[in-house]
């Protein structure tokens, strides 16, 4: 039996989808740039041009894939009903997270995989404090809410920092796109992977007075 049409194919989860996007672009460039090569002679300079953007299109590409692989694997394993602002609290104990605030109120619980809801928030909260740092001055501490949006329950990590710096929120949720000189950008692709298996999304926001605002979604 031969391999199912493209279109008879069941359609991939988007946030895999998207890693695979971010896979197939330095997987083309290595393609397009060898096959330059073999038409060129061996003693041709832009030949061995295209032989080095091939093998840095390829090494890009090496350097990708165990990030990928670390987020689609993620896979809850036990769904229990999680009390939020204590998962918060408890992640913001984690060194250098301390300086998190929490916002006044109730909080509603969430059912889900507590592992993974603390690996996203982590993250979240780790993007925030950087971005305060980043920003220097007198900058307020980042701040968590939770709370019920219809049948969602959404998480928002606010930060006073330097915002998203020009770059549409669309694009950061990409593998390797971060704000951050030398960041993987992993960070906010776990936190959609984790909200995906919630049954929510991950929304990034520009609030009126700067910063940045990450909005975790999750189904209630």
């Amino acid at each position: 039996m031969g391999a199912p049409e493209a279109a008879d194919r069941p359609a991939l989860p988007a946030d895999v989808d998207r890693l695979l996007h971010d896979l197939r672009g330095p997987l083309n460039a290595a393609v397009m740039h060898l096959e330059l090569c073999k038409r060129l002679g061996p003693d041709d300079a832009e030949a061995a041009r295209c032989l080095d953007t091939a093998q840095q299109a390829l090494t890009r590409l090496a350097q990708l894939l165990p990030l990928a692989f670390e987020i689609v694997a993620l896979e809850p394993r036990e769904r229990v009903r999680v009390d939020l602002r204590a998962l918060v609290e408890g992640t913001r104990r984690t060194p250098g997270l301390e300086r998190v605030t929490l916002a006044e109120g109730p909080w509603p619980d969430v059912h889900g995989d507590r592992r993974l809801l603390a690996l996203a928030l982590t993250h979240l909260l780790r993007n925030a404090v950087e971005a305060t740092e980043a920003a220097g001055g007198e900058c307020p501490p980042p701040r968590v809410g939770a709370a019920r949006e219809g049948h969602s329950v959404v998480v928002s990590v606010r930060d006073w920092g330097r915002g998203f710096r020009g770059a549409s929120p669309k694009s950061l949720l990409r593998l390797t796109a971060s704000t951050k000189p030398a960041a993987a950008g992993v960070g906010l692709l776990t936190a959609l992977r984790v909200a995906r298996l919630h049954g929510g999304g991950l929304e990034l926001v520009a609030p009126p007075g700067g910063g940045a605002e990450v909005r975790l979604r999750l189904r209630a």
